[in-house]
């Protein structure tokens, strides 16, 4: 291809493949230094996108659910000592091994669905209704509720 102008010729670089076909991957090595925090486009508010930069809410809203996730574990075991019991039959068959074992699948447990919710934040469910960023932020709040009634039960022991 020439320029119009006579000068030198035009390569084109591009091969021709849209890179927007598909969504960038969350685990690759551009996500941990990528610049993108929002959609860029009208159109992209109603597909799933993904994001490389979180704001400081999102990411203080996961490490506020796991500080009360081991809070909630500790005060666990504190109940079981006291002769309460487990109800969740999974926690339970951990807890049977030790109390490391508990506390080490309950965080890994919590890290991989916070994980999972934080890549797929913009993803609305319940028929387009509801975002999915919004669960990050009821899941403090009902652990906030848990541990509530955990210190009220452990204050009465």
């Amino acid at each position: 291809m020439e320029r119009a102008d006579n000068s030198e010729p035009f390569n084109e670089r591009r091969s021709g493949k849209d890179r927007r076909e598909r969504p960038t991957s969350p685990f690759t090595l551009s996500s941990l230094f990528g610049a993108r925090k929002h959609y860029r486009r009208k159109e992209d508010r109603k597909r799933h996108y993904f994001v490389d930069l979180y704001s400081p809410l999102v990411v203080s809203l996961l490490l506020s659910t796991m500080l009360l996730s081991l809070i909630d574990a500790f005060l666990t075991l504190r109940l079981l000592d006291a002769n309460f019991r487990e109800l969740n039959p999974i926690m339970d068959f951990f807890l049977e091994i030790g109390p490391t074992a508990f506390i080490l699948v309950k965080w890994v447990l919590t890290s991989v669905g916070l994980l999972v919710l934080l890549v797929l934040k913009n993803v609305y469910f319940l028929r387009g209704k509801v975002k999915t960023a919004a669960l990050l932020a009821v899941f403090p709040l009902l652990y906030l509720v848990l541990i509530v009634y955990e210190l009220v039960m452990v204050m009465n022991l």
